[in-house]
């Protein structure tokens, strides 16, 4: 269950229907064996709104990204990968070597 706004109690609780009877697992993220992921909460930002989120995690307890952390991750990766050509370009070009006639 997660209430981020139910007073006296963790805003996520996850249980486990264990011989008969639901056991609360405790931590934050809790690790879930049957799927093979974590889920938890914690402090971000989707579509310009900043709270706590679920999120889930994988065995170290390392967060997935969003779909739009995701995107950015990408998009700030091929900007330093076209930063880098460009600079490998410069100095191709400073030893007489035209980098768009190399294959």
């Amino acid at each position: 269950m997660y209430n981020p706004q139910r007073p006296r109690k963790p805003p996520l609780e996850v249980y486990r229907f264990d011989n008969g009877e639901y056991v609360l697992r405790s931590g934050n993220p809790v690790w879930l064996p049957e799927i093979g992921l974590a889920v938890g909460y914690e402090r971000g930002t989707h579509q310009g709104i900043t709270r706590d989120w679920l999120y889930w995690y994988d065995e170290q307890g390392v967060r997935y990204l969003s779909p739009e952390e995701w995107a950015i991750a990408a998009e700030q990766r091929a900007t330093t990968a076209e930063q880098r050509a460009q600079r490998l370009a410069e100095e191709l070009q400073k030893l007489g070597i035209n980098p768009d006639t190399l294959s």
